[in-house]
């Protein structure tokens, strides 16, 4: 099958993939960025306070393997009906907040759980089941679509904030969510495998290894570390790209119509690094490749922690820093799949994902740290540049050789 026939015959698990990644985690996080400014000066939260919204995913790292491993088992569409079905109820949460912060995280911490369950760790199950020759260019598309909903929703959501309100906006983004739930729950296809091992008609099933001998398994691989440790150094910063964004871009002198302009301009870059990416991957050596996709933000983000704050000069570091952001999205889940067989491969990524929410947490630790004793992102910013320095060196350590078998 040529590479382009491979995307036209599977295109309604790629539709379906790609509808709810597309409305899901990633496509939130441009939103929480959006409602933040907003939220900070209705409720009077400090930055320093606000930067704490990161250890909501510490309360939702637990549940991260239950969600793999029920894909796994499964199949994507159970799992995914549930998340479809909850999300709704989460921003009419959101939109009843009276000021609580402890009620914002709480709220938060749901929909991060329910999120996964539509998010990448079940969608992009399909694509490592139904792609091969094309999985690079079938990532790509499946984690563009964030991007793109976010690029195109950004200044019309800060102009629903300001026309409407913030809880009537809430309100209307779980109505979209919706919708495009169950449109990827109509395009997921009816042979849908929950453990995509086909057993041949006579034979009997062999028994599957329990959840925890397949996470045993797991952590037993060289490959796994390599992973966890590397993606841990580079996803530091994670806070600046999620709940800090606008307030980062405020602090260094724009305006929130202007800031949201550049979120705009940072998400075009992710579907750039996305694109780029996808394609890489299919074509040359993965540890070269992931390499090269994760160090951009080293520059970026020493850049943003300098004076200079021209709004030339901070777009240009945003968009390094969004290239990268639209690649790791790409790069989790087709280094899973590289490395890993299918029948591990949402278990294993709900682990490497696990360990992004920590890296996060920590991150959120740290850069309310340095608020609060600097009043200033810059020392945050120039840690996390070294850190996505050696990060980003690491992965070169990957094997490169497609003969290798994979674990599981």
């Amino acid at each position: 099958m040529s590479y382009l026939g491979e995307i036209r015959l599977n295109f309604r698990p790629l539709a379906a993939a790609s509808l709810g990644v597309g409305s899901s985690i990633p496509f939130l996080a441009y939103a929480n960025s959006i409602f933040a400014p907003h939220l900070l000066e209705v409720f009077h939260w400090s930055r320093a306070q606000f930067a704490l919204y990161g250890l909501v995913a510490v309360a939702t790292v637990v549940v991260l393997p239950f969600i793999g491993g029920f894909a796994d088992r499964f199949g994507v569409r159970p799992v995914a009906m549930v998340g479809t079905l909850l999300m709704p109820f989460v921003f009419i949460g959101y939109s009843q907040m009276q000021g609580s912060f402890a009620y914002f995280l709480f709220v938060s911490s749901m929909k991060l759980a329910v999120g996964h369950m539509t998010g990448a760790i079940v969608y992009t199950r399909l694509i490592a089941q139904y792609f091969e020759r094309a999985r690079g260019l079938a990532m790509t598309i499946v984690v563009c679509t964030p991007a793109v909903l976010g690029a195109a929703s950004a200044p019309l959501l800060n102009w629903s904030i300001e026309s409407i309100g913030w809880r009537h906006s809430y309100l209307a983004l779980g109505a979209f969510t919706l919708v495009c739930g169950l449109a990827a729950l109509a395009l997921i296809p009816r042979n849908d495998e929950a453990s995509g091992n086909r057993v041949e008609a006579g034979k009997e099933t062999p028994a599957r290894p329990s959840i925890r001998e397949d996470f045993a398994l797991v952590s037993r691989s060289r490959v796994f570390w390599i992973l966890i440790v590397g993606m841990y150094l580079c996803l530091l910063a994670t806070p600046l790209h999620s709940s800090q964004l606008n307030i980062l871009l405020v602090d260094n002198g724009l305006s929130t119509a202007t800031a949201a302009w550049v979120v705009s301009l940072y998400a075009i870059s992710t579907v750039a690094g996305r694109l780029a990416c996808g394609l890489a991957l299919d074509r040359f050596a993965t540890p070269i490749v992931t390499m090269a996709c994760m160090l951009p933000p080293a520059l970026g983000y020493f850049v943003l922690a300098t004076p200079f704050d021209a709004v030339t000069v901070v777009a240009f570091a945003m968009v390094l820093v969004g290239f990268t952001v639209g690649a790791e999205h790409d790069l989790l889940s087709y280094l899973v799949a590289r490395y890993f067989k299918l029948r591990i491969f949402s278990s294993t990524l709900s682990l490497v994902t696990g360990c992004s929410f920590l890296a996060t947490a920590t991150g959120s630790i740290l850069v309310s740290t340095t608020l609060k004793l600097t009043d200033s992102f810059s020392a945050f910013l120039y840690l996390v540049s070294g850190t996505v320095l050696v990060g980003s060196l690491l992965f070169l350590l990957l094997p490169g050789s497609t003969r290798e078998e994979k674990v599981g």
